[in-house]
């Protein structure tokens, strides 16, 4: 009989003899087969439930209710009869169970994330989940188990949110990038080559897995190094990786060596970086280097970090030696990495990999020419950029790093340094009137609401608009601004004085537009010499609607004489009763609530100017007149002015040398105050109400002012001629002065709403004390009218100054009607007289005398018919400053404005600020790598909001939509949050090691500075499909309506002050970016036309292909629609390169970073200069921060043949068997792994060739 080698099995019976079904064994997860066991559920209840406090802040199960729980599930299993058990059984019938009793979370936690055996199979055959996901991923084995590790990471971590904010990520109002790496990494990364070079290299971060090196002694080591930092960096971060600074740092280790040698190395780093398979999934590693053509002023006098030690002079480490030292070694090296890049890899095509950031600096914009001489032999930054260009027109392989817009800090991290003096007027609209103040007055009106603080630099909202000249045009209008900064400053300021004695106070870098060749520059003003031509408003029609009447109770409430809100708490001056105006327990009638702007008050209020005063001294409002004994006309009308507007009998008292007309009312004394008139000679002041009225109202003010205390003359001159002998000339002048500063130069521009262009003088008169009868000298303020045709006009419009008119009518060449020859692009044979003009060396000209039916009549156009008029600069002063210093900034489209004397100036480009000394601490350490500090950037997540669906949220009203969009960015930080908390997690579980290194310091052997800055990385707000959202909300794209471009940068802007707000709130860095989002744009598109509540809307606004993706939607979510990415345009635009440009690089200064300009190109090869010229006007004259040229081009598998465009075949041998490649974000790549809205995208891009660089 045989032996069996198992139990027999036994049946347990009831007592009425019934079966009782036996529990079948359990194969468990861990590879067992374990007996039955109840108990095990309620353990693993017990173990896993705790995560529901860290998770969900909601306290764990009982052991009460597991054990009910393990009781249900007990009595399923054998009311189902199951036969075979397994783990994964027993736990979906424990989760049925706890969404039974209503605890969702506990479920989340409980379940298991995995994929079906189906699915995973599709993965394994390039199918299927995410397929064409990341273009950078081959297929092949590690790729597809990336790719599983994905899906279950992902759906971890949306079960370890809160299901609301997984919801909101799943249904496409956020995108969480990375989602698999979410609770385990941060984002990107920017490295300090000087790292590894002083501490060596560990690639694992502790040393126990991984041999550990130290410092790099030569260069092939360094080069190594390097390379290998940025492999190893993979296993802590989700995406690219980079190196600041990389040839700088580098160049030490290159000392000495020939150009061959240098170029070997090159070549070495290059080939290591795209041959390296070692990134998430068997990827290459989505690298990048600066690269700069010289060693950058901010480094050149910094010690040099190499080889274990710090080159600073201190006996513990090395003698001194600076990075300025080696700025042969930066050129060569430049050189060497631009040849091989051009010489593309052994099959002809190009290196994706690391991507060339060319760094565009000021300090390599001129030559430094000392340098040139001594080593002929070196390239010039001149040549070098040539070189970088030969590679864009040849590959499109660069990426170009504006740094030349202020708002980039030009190199120096310092983000915000052109301002104003203090005291500098400035007109601005508010609510559709213009209003004219000290632009600090301004800072301070904004800053009534509260202000941004980012180190030293202040910002305050202010919702108004800026006169504002758009120079295609040379017209002026009002453009909206964000607001008013200011920061403390000491050093010089510049006075720029044109020859109208007009003047302007600004710092040194403060931009300035020179007129030169027909249109405008910009410069900043240090560059500015006299003999240059500023842009001056002449015509300020930029006002709204004319003003006839005003609420008196309104004004003197604004002025804080009454009480708003009618509570006995605050005192109030004023009563209004049966539509009167008055002053509380007056016995003299008042003035009518509805105040209207008659002649007769304007004049009064031009008298006032001139002749008045007003003061409380005693217990007496009065408000007096003095005028000359002689001047009865004046006092004449002056009553009747009083008498008419004011229903007021002034008192006339006559003096021993004046007579003076005298109203003693409060009223009138409140009123005068609160139009802004002033009180004495020194604080007089036109009333911003002036600048709203009817133009023939601002006569009658003028004449008031000038028959007060203006004259008038004219008087003929003998002047001496080499040439011609003795001749007369007649000079005439229309004449103010006054000791209000304030007044007079409100005075010019006021003066412009009736076409009369004034000069401006500030002089010195020497004055006698009439009490001590000293002499001293007092700051006078005189306005001018000399030409002949503005005193004409000023006579007509004004009725004052008909002494200063004559009978010659020959045109006097005024500094407002010459037009400058040379300067608008003229020459000599442009003018009637050209042969006389050009012996006498006329610089200048009247209009007349241009020859109107050749190339001067585009100049007579927009210098006559426009709104500004070049001035010549005089002379230009030092002034020494200490205090704030103050601009505005984003003024909308044209980023420029006026003062009050009409001189046209840059505004601050953003409020857009980046380290530096003032806001790091510790910037000035790590300069010199005092202790081993160091520059480490980057990011630990991103995640985009969906714009479009924000407005269709919106539903067409605006306060909507940015409180819609402000409430996505809310969903956003409350995930950044959670990421915070998680990634704290993993940092003191040291999951982290290479980012949180700390290897011994090579001189002192204790323990050094950690590698990553965790607490400096920052957390990223991506946009996506701004024009798409503004396109719903208004009808029209970013390219086809300025209001809807103007909406777009408002959203923006509202976006970024938002995020200012989230990270003083929320403790942590909140950057609103323009995200790659590769496959985002697709993702939103898909999700909107999905969900029924924005299907309609979307399919009327997404991109591409809507009846192909419409056909397929139910079979594949890899569609052929796409959003267009962040503040783009859309690629398919049929406008011009200069429309696009203009319309995109206003947003770069709103946005912290991730903004790239495509710049799409043809099938042929484009000119490198061509190219160069075309990229540094880009650089120079727009606030582009970061753009690319994109080449398409075909490469043959068969016979590695490299051609140009996109083709379905080898030109060269005709196989079929090709690869296209092209720049599907942020970098080259295959377009054969590219997602179907990316493909879309490809085909409809718009490109460009030379002719549209012109």
């Amino acid at each position: 009989m045989k032996r069996r080698c198992h139990p027999q099995e036994t049946v347990q019976k009831t007592l009425d003899w019934k079966s009782v079904p036996q529990m079948s064994r359990v194969r468990t997860t861990d590879g067992h087969v374990m007996d039955w066991d109840r108990h095990a559920i309620v353990a693993q209840l017990l173990k896993e439930t705790q995560l529901s406090k860290r998770f969900y802040r909601i306290d764990p199960i009982t052991e009460e209710e597991a054990e009910e729980i393990a009781k249900e599930v007990e009595a399923r299993i054998k009311k189902i009869g199951l036969k075979n058990l397994s783990g994964p059984l027993v736990r979906e019938l424990v989760n049925v169970t706890l969404l039974e009793r209503g605890h969702p979370e506990w479920r989340n936690i409980a379940t298991r994330v995995g994929t079906p055996v189906y699915d995973a199979h599709q993965i394994d055959v390039g199918e299927g989940f995410e397929a064409n996901e990341n273009a950078n991923l081959q297929e092949n084995a590690e790729t597809s188990h990336k790719k599983k590790a994905d899906k279950i990471s992902k759906e971890q971590y949306l079960l370890l949110l809160p299901p609301k904010l997984s919801d909101l990520h799943l249904s496409g109002d956020i995108h969480i990038h990375d989602l698999e790496y979410l609770g385990t990494r941060s984002f990107c990364m920017d490295w300090d080559l000087r790292y590894f070079f002083y501490y060596g290299l560990m690639p694992d971060g502790s040393g126990t897995k991984s041999s550990v090196a130290g410092p790099a002694k030569k260069a092939e080591v360094a080069i190594l190094h390097a390379v290998k930092a940025l492999g190893s960096a993979q296993t802590n971060f989700a995406g690219g990786q980079g190196f600041y600074n990389f040839l700088t740092f580098l160049a030490p280790y290159l000392e000495g060596m020939s150009y061959e040698e240098i170029e070997q190395l090159m070549q070495m780093f290059v080939y290591e970086m795209t041959q390296m398979m070692v990134a998430r999934g068997g990827q290459l590693v989505f690298s990048s280097v600066q690269l700069a053509p010289g060693v950058p002023k901010l480094w050149r006098d910094k010690p040099v970090v190499y080889k274990g030690r710090i080159y600073n002079g201190d006996p513990d480490q090395a003698p001194l030696r600076m990075y300025g030292e080696f700025e042969r070694e930066v050129r060569i090296s430049f050189k060497a990495l631009m040849n091989v890049m051009l010489g593309g890899d052994y099959w002809g095509k190009p290196f994706n990999f690391p991507k060339p950031e060319i760094s565009i600096e000021p300090d390599f914009m001129g030559e430094d020419e000392e340098f040139n001489a001594k080593h002929p032999d070196l390239p010039t930054y001149s040549e070098l950029y040539d070189l970088t260009f030969e590679l864009a027109a040849k590959f499109g392989t660069p990426y170009f790093d504006n740094q030349i817009p202020a708002y980039r800090g030009a190199g120096e991290g310092i983000s915000c340094y052109q301002c104003l003096s203090k005291d500098e007027l400035v007109p601005i609209i508010v609510d559709g009137n213009v209003k004219v103040d000290y632009i600090s007055n301004l800072f301070e009106r904004g800053a009534a609401g509260g202000t941004h603080v980012d180190g030293d630099v202040e910002f305050a909202r202010l919702d108004a608009s800026a006169p504002s000249m758009e120079f295609g045009r040379f017209s002026v209008d009002a453009h909206p601004f964000s607001g008013i900064m200011r920061k403390r400053y000491r050093g010089k300021l510049l006075n720029v004085i044109l020859e109208s004695g007009r003047r302007i106070k600004v710092t040194p870098d403060h931009p300035v537009f020179v007129y030169r060749s027909g249109g405008f520059e910009k410069i900043t003003t240090r560059e500015l010499a006299a003999g240059d031509y500023l842009p001056v408003m002449k015509q300020t029609g930029f006002e709204g609607a004319a003003v006839h009447s005003i609420d008196l109770e309104d004004i003197l409430i604004e002025a804080g004489f009454g009480d708003a809100s009618g509570s006995r708490a605050r005192v109030s001056e004023i009563t209004v009763k049966n539509g009167m105006v008055n002053i509380l327990h007056a016995k003299r009638k008042g003035l009518p609530k509805t105040f209207y702007i008659t002649p007769e008050f304007v004049r009064f209020l031009g008298y006032y100017m001139s002749e008045g005063c007003s003061d409380h001294s005693g217990r007496r409002y009065s408000v007096r007149l003095s005028f000359g004994k002689h001047e009865t006309d004046l006092i004449d009308d002056a009553k009747q002015c009083i008498k008419e507007s004011l229903e007021i009998d002034p008192i006339i008292s006559i003096e021993s040398t004046a007579v003076n007309v005298t109203i003693n009312s409060k009223l009138l004394y409140l009123l005068l105050d609160a139009l802004g008139c002033g009180h004495t000679a020194h604080d007089k002041s036109v009333p911003d109400l002036l600048y709203n009225v009817e133009p023939a109202l601002v006569g009658e003010y003028l004449q008031g002012v000038f028959v007060g205390d203006g004259n008038a003359e004219s008087r003929v001159n003998i002047l001496k001629h080499e040439r011609y002998g003795e001749y007369e000339s007649r000079a005439s002048t229309i004449r103010l002065k006054l000791v209000s500063k304030l007044a007079v130069q409100k005075l010019v521009l006021l003066a412009g709403r009736v076409d009369v262009q004034m000069n401006y003088y500030e002089r010195m008169q020497k004055t006698m004390h009439p009490q001590t009868k000293e002499s001293y000298l007092l700051p006078t303020f005189i306005v001018s009218v000399t030409a002949q045709e503005q005193i004409q006009k000023f006579e007509q419009t004004v009725g004052y100054g008909a002494s200063a008119v004559h009978a010659d009518l020959r045109k006097t060449a005024g500094i407002f009607t010459r037009i400058p020859i040379e300067e608008s692009g003229l020459g000599y044979s442009n003018l009637t007289y050209s042969s006389q003009y050009r012996s006498g060396g006329c610089q200048h000209v009247s209009p007349s005398l241009i020859d109107a039916d050749g190339d001067g009549a585009q100049i007579i156009e927009n210098i006559v018919g426009g709104d500004i008029h070049p001035l010549r600069v005089r002379r230009i002063e030092d002034i020494d400053y200490d205090g704030y210093v103050y601009d505005l900034v984003d003024v909308s489209d044209t980023h420029n404005f006026p003062n009050a004397l009409g001189i046209i100036t840059g505004n601050c480009c953003a409020y857009n600020f980046s380290s530096n000394s003032d806001t790091d601490s510790d910037f000035d350490d790590k300069l010199i790598f005092k202790d081993g500090k160091h520059f480490s950037m980057g990011a630990w997540q991103v995640i985009s909001v969906n714009c479009p669906r924000a407005a269709y949220r919106a539903n067409h009203d605006d306060e909507a939509l940015f409180n819609e969009l402000k409430r996505m960015m809310d969903i956003a930080v409350q995930i950044h949050k959670i990421k915070r908390e998680w990634m704290n997690q993993i940092v003191d579980a040291q999951r982290m090691p290479f980012a949180t290194q700390r290897p011994l310091d090579p001189v002192t052997r204790e323990k050094g500075s950690q590698a990553v800055d965790l607490e400096g990385l920052v957390y990223e707000i991506g946009v996506v499909g701004i024009n798409e959202m503004v396109e719903h909300h208004t009808g029209h794209q970013l390219h086809e309506s300025k209001d809807a471009w103007k909406l777009a940068i408002r959203a923006m802007t509202e976006m970024e002050f938002y995020s200012k707000e989230l990270s003083e709130e929320h403790g942590m860095t909140i950057a609103l970016a323009r995200t790659p989002a590769e496959t985002t744009v697709g993702r939103f598109a898909v999700a909107d036309i999905l969900d029924p509540r924005y299907s309609e809307c979307a399919k009327k606004v997404v991109k591409g292909d809507i009846d192909r993706a419409l056909a397929s939607i139910h079979k594949t979510r890899d569609l052929p629609i796409y959003y267009t990415n962040g503040t783009h345009i859309p690629p398919g635009a049929g406008i011009s390169l200069a429309e696009r440009i203009g319309l995109e690089h206003v947003f770069f200064p709103i946005v912290d970073g991730g903004n790239i300009m495509h710049i799409f190109l043809g099938e042929s090869t484009p000119d490198p200069k061509g190219l160069r010229d075309f990229a540094m006007r880009i650089a120079k004259n727009t606030q582009t921060g970061y753009f690319a040229f994109t080449r398409d081009m075909t490469i043959c598998t068969d016979c590695s043949h490299l051609a140009p465009g996109l083709k379905d075949e080898c030109p060269n041998c005709g196989s079929t068997n090709v690869e296209q490649l092209s720049r599907v974000t942020g970098y080259l790549q295959a377009v054969s792994g590219w997602n179907a809205a990316k493909k879309q995208e490809l085909e409809d891009r718009k490109r460009y060739g030379e002719s549209d660089m012109v």
